[in-house]
């Protein structure tokens, strides 16, 4: 008896460690974690267990000239991520240059995450403020304005930060700024890497960590929105319905996201939660056995950027191994070529991501097109594709910024009369040129021109 007891001890113990893996891989306690309700009298305490100090617990992070504060009870806004939305009903007023300063206590990428919504105050009108936002090194938002008050405006950054960041709201001239709510917090190493795969294809892009990060796009595909409860890192990841451009050939897949299985040294829940993979698109039911279609979703972007994208999948339908194959697309441009998932997890149900940098220069029309679609002359398996979530950053332009050309010295970075650098030197050569062979030709046409007036002196006096 005391064998089996010793036996059974060590299946407990065996499984307390699987355990003990599993939450160590699925959670993280940053070292940073500034969170601040601008504006409140009071703590605010989300749905998603998160707590913001009030606007007294952190007046050491700012400086400012004027305590300028306003509040409601309520917004008319209905909005489907409602945890967030006690945000919005403080604001803080900043009627000159302020400073939100936080100390860093382990250099690395942070979240800044910035919320805005502007509040009614009797002295200043915030749907009329512009102002822009920066850190040390990167322009976040310029001549920013939050506009009407039929939505809130979330934005959401990765930034590099050692010892202190610094966030800088500079109005401009004869207007305000304001603020609803800040967030700084740590984000673990792993989340984003040096180099990924460039598109159109070329070697790697390199250098990742020296860029800052604007998160335009999270989507789930094929799922309903996730909310920073469930997501590890308090992400939210929004329902891919508004960005697919042709639901008619796709079909929706889900599984219990308790199946989903993470790879050792492969995706985590930190990189996605397993309710992301849980869901899908697949193609749908085509009336011909080489069904000829990718499944497509479009998402805006700006240009003159380029864009880290991620994206993510998991083989949820297929129901053995080797069946699905197919190829990745970015704006038409080849990014994964017959994409065997079960060559790269040798399972079913194995968390995928794959990172990609899109070059600005094939961004033409203010889009981002991501397709999916069946490998042609497939020798096994039914024609399939697969998409469970994406993800959308904009990287840094050469001006430091991620909203326009004006470097955080607030000069102007950009091309000049909307020439690059490059061709306004050309310009110029070409202008140089151009004017010294006017001035050698009209030289020498006074000098033909003075020939003829001796000429004709000449043949004059011998006339006479």
């Amino acid at each position: 008896m005391g064998g089996d007891f010793r036996h059974f001890s060590s299946h407990v113990s065996l499984l307390l460690l699987f355990l003990l893996i599993v939450k160590s891989s699925s959670s993280f306690t940053p070292a940073d974690n500034y969170l601040i309700d601008c504006g409140s009298s009071d703590e605010t305490k989300l749905s998603d267990g998160r707590n913001f100090k009030s606007d007294q617990q952190s007046v050491a992070f700012l400086q400012t000239d004027e305590d300028i504060k306003t509040s409601v009870d309520s917004i008319p806004i209905t909005d489907s991520n409602a945890s967030t939305l006690p945000l919005y009903l403080t604001a803080r007023i900043f009627a000159g240059k302020s400073t939100y300063s936080f100390y860093i206590s382990r250099p690395g990428r942070h979240w800044i995450r910035l919320h805005f919504y502007p509040l009614n105050h009797p002295l200043y009108n915030l749907t009329n403020s512009v102002f822009s936002v920066t850190t040390d090194t990167t322009v976040l938002l310029h001549d920013f304005s939050a506009g009407d008050t039929s939505s809130i405006v979330f934005k959401e950054y990765l930034i590099y930060a050692a010892e202190k960041l610094s966030l800088y709201f500079k109005p401009h001239k004869g207007s305000t700024a304001f603020i609803n709510a800040v967030e700084i917090v740590s984000v673990p190493d792993e989340l984003v890497p040096d180099s990924a795969s460039s598109v159109p294809q070329a070697p790697d892009f390199k250098g990742l960590s020296s860029f800052s990060l604007e998160i335009l796009h999270r989507i789930n595909i094929g799922g309903d929105l996730i909310s920073p409860k469930i997501d590890p890192l308090s992400r939210t990841w929004l329902s891919d319905k508004p960005y697919n451009t042709f639901p008619e050939g796709s079909r929706n897949v889900t599984v219990d996201p308790s199946t989903i299985t993470y790879p050792d040294g492969g995706a985590t829940a930190l990189i996605a939660p397993n309710p992301v993979y849980a869901t899908a698109e697949e193609m749908a039911d085509a009336q011909t056995s080489q069904p000829n279609f990718n499944l497509s979703w479009r998402m805006s972007v700006d240009f003159g950027h380029d864009y880290f994208i991620r994206l993510h999948f998991c083989d949820i339908v297929s129901k053995s191994l080797n069946d699905l194959i197919f190829n990745v697309f970015i704006n038409k441009l080849s990014a994964i070529s017959a994409l065997d998932l079960s060559s790269l997890t040798s399972a079913l149900g194995t968390a995928y991501y794959a990172d990609f940098v899109l070059n600005a220069s094939t961004i033409t029309n203010g889009s981002i097109l991501v397709q999916v679609g069946p490998t042609p002359n497939l020798q096994s398996g039914k024609p399939n594709a697969i998409l469970n979530g994406l993800e959308i950053m904009k990287l840094n332009n050469a001006a430091g910024s991620l909203d326009g050309l004006f470097g955080v010295d607030g000069k102007y970075k950009g091309p000049i009369g909307g020439m690059s650098s490059k061709k306004l030197a050309i310009a110029g050569i070409g202008f140089v040129m151009a004017l010294t062979a006017f001035l050698g030709s009209l030289e020498l046409h006074l000098e033909q021109r003075r020939v003829n007036v001796e000429a004709d002196e000449y043949f004059r006096v011998k006339e006479e």
